[in-house]
């Protein structure tokens, strides 16, 4: 199994991985880990881990763009569940909230190809 936690800043990605994870004993990776590389080069490092064979979770702002790379690159689904949370639960701050519309943006631009790939996606709040 290969889940992806993408959403906006805030918004409850880690928590809902450490659950999952802990639930389905899945390694889970936070794409915060790469953010020192910078946008491009972070997304195209979590495009590359997803590559590998699960289990495993991924969760981080990163993943809308590493999906769209990664669906740049390669046939079929980029994982098998993917959740979207798209609701901040704490204020953000002005660059949290740029973030999140870049994030809404990149999700909204590749959702019609996931859909198209058959992969489960899961909206939450």
């Amino acid at each position: 199994m290969r889940i992806l936690i993408a959403g906006v800043p805030r918004a409850g990605k880690t928590t809902l991985a450490a659950r999952l994870g802990h639930q389905h004993r899945f390694p889970v990776i936070h794409t915060d880990d790469h953010r020192h590389l910078g946008w491009s080069e972070s997304s195209a490092a979590v495009a590359a881990l997803m590559r590998q064979p699960g289990p495993w979770i991924i969760e981080g702002v990163a993943v809308p763009r590493a999906i769209r790379k990664w669906m740049a690159a390669n046939e079929g689904k980029p994982a098998d569940v993917i959740y979207w949370l798209g609701r901040e639960r704490l204020a953000l701050t002005r660059g949290q909230t740029s973030m999140a519309r870049g994030c809404g943006t990149v999700w909204a631009e590749i959702l019609p190809a996931l859909t198209a790939r058959g992969v489960e996606k899961i909206s939450l709040r």
